[in-house]
């Protein structure tokens, strides 16, 4: 089966987009399929890999992301030839599919768009919404079916309008390298006391994760009991404002910027850490979090979708009801160390549903029935890409919300 990955970033940005892409290239090219990815980058990038199509396209500021308005030949020669084609973003990578390939097209939904809209553009969030009323269902509608990592996911979406079929696949990880890091560290190795309880975040230093909130939740939490340490391993664009909110704050003995590290080293890392948290809100069905289940860490998090699929409060961590719970969250778990390891057990128990091998199974058995059933012939029949009709509402949905209030 030749089957396409198409995204909107590929290799060298790496986040958990990137990351998936490539579990699924390899495991399905280790199952006998031919993968290829279809992204879009710099105009002078040539890939060293002869399976990633990349067009030239227009950089968005720092993000790691381009933009283009159509794919070069080779790319949409290369398209036609797919037996599956897979999106994995929902802007211009679903529209490309749609209008070069000639198969059945699947769009697994990353991200919380709905949020992710509020966090980077500034509209109030009701606003926001008004427009991924208007994206997510029309964008959408270019695919076959919607893959959502998580149940609740599945209903957001579902209240946007989105009218695809959805299937709930969790994504996967590589289990033993977090279960069994081949170089483990130890507290010593990270300059940490041997008693200190370490907290650990792993991700991208950016708005939409809440990081301030984090650091302000775990200096309370800290106040509490000084033995709490905060590990922080990740880039991104907050990277130098969050360093000085912990000087400003006085906080550089107890919260640790470790900075980006490679993927494949996060698990020696974590070997470190007692526990995970995160104040991020805006998760699909977040990798790192898996990540900490498989390496044995409870999970500290406020209760939202994707988080709350994820980690089972009193089992394998405990969940705020808002960002502001989250210190009491991290104390009850530094507080109760036979506690702590008994959810550090199921933790691990837990994550062994998240094997890479049982996701790529699932995905491979979707794309089987679609190839038989060929949805794609009757979409070819609709209207295809955007409902330049339906603007207007748009825009006067967008009007009522601004306009101000008398």
């Amino acid at each position: 089966m030749q089957i396409g990955m198409v995204t909107a970033c590929y290799l060298p940005v790496v986040n958990g987009v990137t990351r998936m892409i490539e579990l699924y290239k390899k495991y399905l090219t280790a199952a006998g399929h031919e993968v290829t990815v279809f992204t879009v980058g710099e105009p002078d990038e040539v890939s060293d890999e002869p399976d990633v199509i990349r067009t030239a396209g227009i950089a968005v500021g720092d993000t790691g992301y381009y933009l283009t308005i159509r794919y070069n030949r080779l790319a949409r020669a290369k398209m036609r030839e797919m037996d599956i084609i897979h999106c994995h973003h929902l802007l211009m990578s679903a529209e490309m599919a749609r209008r070069y390939g000639r198969c059945p097209i699947v769009y697994t939904n990353h991200t919380r768009y709905d949020l992710y809209t509020g966090s980077h553009i500034p509209l109030p969030q009701a606003a926001a919404d008004a427009v991924m009323r208007q994206l997510w269902p029309d964008l959408t509608d270019n695919c076959d079916v919607v893959i959502t990592p998580s149940a609740s996911v599945q209903d957001v979406m579902r209240a946007f309008g989105v009218r695809r079929p959805i299937e709930v696949i969790p994504n996967g990880i590589e289990l033993t390298t977090f279960a069994r890091p081949g170089s483990p560290h130890s507290k010593q190795d990270l300059g940490l006391p041997d008693d200190a309880i370490v907290f650990t975040y792993v991700g991208r230093l950016s708005v939409e994760k809440n990081l301030d909130r984090l650091v302000t939740q775990f200096a309370l939490a800290r106040d509490v009991d000084r033995r709490l340490h905060l590990l922080i391993i990740g880039g991104g664009p907050q990277a130098a404002s969050l360093a000085r909110m912990i000087s400003e704050h006085d906080l550089q003995d107890s919260i640790h910027l470790h900075g980006q590290v490679h993927h494949d080293k996060i698990g020696n890392l974590l070997t470190a850490a007692d526990a995970f948290v995160t104040a991020s809100v805006t998760e699909v069905h977040p990798l790192t979090v898996i990540e900490a289940l498989a390496a044995g860490l409870p999970v500290a998090a406020v209760a939202s979708p994707g988080i709350s699929d994820t980690v089972i409060p009193g089992r394998n961590g405990l969940l705020a009801r808002q960002v502001s719970g989250l210190s009491a969250a991290i104390v009850a778990l530094a507080s109760q160390p036979e506690r702590l390891a008994a959810m550090s057990a199921a933790a691990r128990e837990d994550s062994r549903q998240y094997d890479i091998r049982r996701t790529v199974a699932q995905t491979l058995a979707l794309y089987d029935r679609l190839r038989s059933e060929r949805p794609d012939l009757e979409r070819r029949k609709e209207k295809i890409l955007w409902r330049w009709q339906d603007r207007q509402p748009l825009v006067e949905q967008l009007a009522r919300l601004l306009r101000p209030q008398d």
